[in-house]
């Protein structure tokens, strides 16, 4: 489904030149969460631009979803408009936006109608439990709930990829727990894989893959301590 090819990254300022990301090769299949770990500085943040098609300055190939990965502008952005979702640390929510408006925003901009608009979206609050919450705005959300508000967003238009920048590093163990089980189960059932950078053992100890990153390079995949 995602494929990098002997990819490598350099950044450049002035006359100092920073290799990000170091001859790497991975493969992603279809429905699996991919844990990304790395001390700061490894290179998680960079390959998850590339793998979300963020950042289009790098050598080597990138495959998604069976098509070549040209490097250009408009068709990275469908992609991601179309096939790709993202989670963040932070949520991201607009804040003057209701929880509804937030998850309903990707299928606005891919043009699917209203009536399917309000069917999808409140579909998805429930399954995430926010059905209640529709007309609430992020001020008025705990952190959990706007985390719930965001992968929402991230899985209503039933992406092939999700990328998830420390999902849960700024929840509380019971509400992680609840992110992480949540975030297996949507991913499963729609067939989503996920890409996850993170420190947090909470998440990691329940992914399907861990692959761990120093100094641009992957050093070695380890088996999940939770099956």
């Amino acid at each position: 489904m995602l494929q990098l090819t002997h990819i490598e990254k350099t950044y450049t300022t002035g006359e100092i030149k920073h290799q990000a990301l170091r001859d790497v090769n991975l493969a992603i299949r279809p429905g699996t969460m991919v844990a990304l770990c790395g001390p700061s500085g490894s290179g998680k943040s960079t390959m998850l631009n590339i793998c979300g098609l963020l950042d289009q300055d790098y050598s080597g190939v990138v495959h998604f979803a069976g098509e070549l990965m040209t490097r250009d502008y408009q068709q990275a952005m469908k992609i991601r408009r179309t096939q790709m979702g993202f989670i963040f640390q932070k949520f991201n929510l607009v804040p003057v936006m209701s929880a509804f408006e937030n998850v309903a925003y990707p299928l606005q901009l891919n043009g699917v109608n209203s009536a399917e608009v309000k069917q999808r979206v409140m579909q998805m609050l429930d399954y995430v439990g926010l059905a209640k919450f529709a007309r609430y705005r992020p001020d008025r959300l705990s952190g959990g709930q706007q985390q719930r508000v965001a992968i929402a967003r991230a899985l209503v238009h039933k992406p092939k990829l999700v990328i998830a920048d420390e999902p849960t590093a700024s929840l509380d163990s019971v509400t992680a727990q609840q992110i992480i089980e949540l975030m297996k189960h949507l991913g499963r059932e729609q067939k989503t894989a996920f890409i996850v950078a993170s420190h947090d053992d909470r998440m990691t100890q329940h992914c399907d893959r861990v692959i761990n990153l120093q100094d641009g390079v992957i050093l070695q995949e380890e088996a999940p301590c939770v099956a």
